[in-house]
């Protein structure tokens, strides 16, 4: 291949010597971090612009254009403003770039003035390239293991996260996580994933956090309105952040709306919806300000938030073992759950609080969670016999 001379590359873009092996490495580099870019490729070109047919480049997320698309400062611009509004929408789009814009303007291209003293005409082709986008299925209901199931079908890859750890049933490829931390869940997902919550009360706010926390452009909740306010209240706590902007980023109820009633309805449900928000389709939510990893439950310690609910990490068949494994000596045969009522075997609880020297116990971490955020609100109530020393 050759190239006219009658340009210099300019320092923010590689000479054509090397443009080939600098982007495929690039691309391999920015595939394995799971970062989304564009391939800015050469579709049409008229001298005297220094770039042939064929020649291409990336554009980085942050805007660095690393390739070969002619030494044109102003093109390269073009190139890169153009990138950025591509990765952000995910659909490719077709440029011209022309002394006279409108001697190229035609439908389905975007033409844009060549101001370079050197002229001539370029023709890009602009495509965006996402990482295999994940879709994080929050819950072991069965609506949740139904939505993985129907999942597999769709281009992504599917995370479920279930406490119990229970693979049976599931596609090959599902990968299931039991810790149900926010932060680690956040921390175990890739970049902008999908989320849906359907715990069904058990942890849906420890999900409506992971997605926060993990910048998800969806994090849709199955869940009933009032429940929902909840429960957002719960992961606004959970992520130190404004309960209003964490509902401004849950979806609910989650799902496309048509008269579902069984797991597998819901789950379809669910699932047209997960396609309408995939990038290129539907819209996309904003970073919740203040919400940051590690910073779970302010002044109250939840088991739920601290190393015993390391428990989860195992694979055994029942996670109580876990929450079993301190003294309990001296504890009440029964407790009573403050959030729900329900009465509680300490020795087999799903999770207990510490709170001003009492120990609370509670049926699901859906009501421990509910506790730690404001347990004042529940002490309140008569509650006698729900703590323990």
């Amino acid at each position: 291949m050759t190239h006219d001379t009658d340009e210099e590359p300019t320092a923010t873009q590689h000479s054509p010597g090397d443009a080939d092996g600098d982007v495929a490495a690039l691309e391999r580099d920015l595939a394995a971090a799971g970062e989304p870019y564009a391939r800015v490729t050469v579709v049409r070109r008229e001298p005297p612009v220094s770039a042939n047919v064929g020649d291409r480049a990336v554009v980085t997320r942050d805007g660095e254009l690393r390739g070969w698309i002619g030494g044109a400062a102003c093109a390269q611009t073009i190139a890169a403003t153009q990138a950025a509004e591509v990765i952000e929408a995910g659909e490719p789009r077709l440029i011209g770039i022309a002394p006279d814009p409108d001697d190229v303007d035609r439908p389905g291209l975007e033409a844009f003035p060549m101001t370079c003293h050197s002229e001539g005409v370029l023709e890009l082709f602009v495509e965006p390239v996402r990482p295999r986008q994940e879709l994080v299925i929050v819950g072991g209901s069965p609506a949740a293991r139904s939505l993985a199931r129907l999942a597999a079908e769709l281009a992504v890859d599917v995370v479920l996260v279930d406490p119990d750890g229970d693979e049976s049933g599931l596609p090959d490829g599902t990968r299931v996580l039991t810790d149900t931390e926010p932060s680690a869940v956040a921390d175990a997902v890739g970049p902008e994933p999908l989320v849906v919550v359907a715990t069904m009360g058990s942890f849906d706010a420890r999900g409506v956090a992971a997605g926060v926390l993990a910048d998800a452009p969806y994090v849709g909740l199955v869940a009933s309105d009032t429940r929902a306010g909840e429960v957002v209240e719960t992961a606004a706590g959970l992520v130190d952040a404004d309960p209003e902007a964490v509902a401004d980023r849950v979806t609910n109820p989650a799902g496309v709306d048509v008269a579902a009633y069984t797991p597998a309805e819901i789950a379809a449900s669910l699932l047209a919806e997960v396609v309408d928000e995939r990038p290129g389709r539907g819209g996309g939510g904003q970073p919740v300000a203040g919400a940051a990893a590690g910073d779970d439950s302010g002044s109250v310690e939840s088991d739920a938030d601290t190393d015993a609910d390391d428990g989860a990490d195992t694979d055994t068949d029942d996670e109580a073992d876990t929450d079993a494994d301190t003294d309990t000596s001296g504890e009440a045969e029964e407790a009573v759950d403050p959030v729900c009522g329900m009465t509680v075997d300490p020795a087999s609880a799903a999770d207990t609080v510490e709170y001003d020297g009492e120990t609370y116990h509670f049926c699901c971490r859906g009501c421990a969670d509910s506790f730690a955020a404001d347990p004042d609100e529940y002490l309140d109530a008569d509650t006698e016999g729900a703590a323990t020393s």
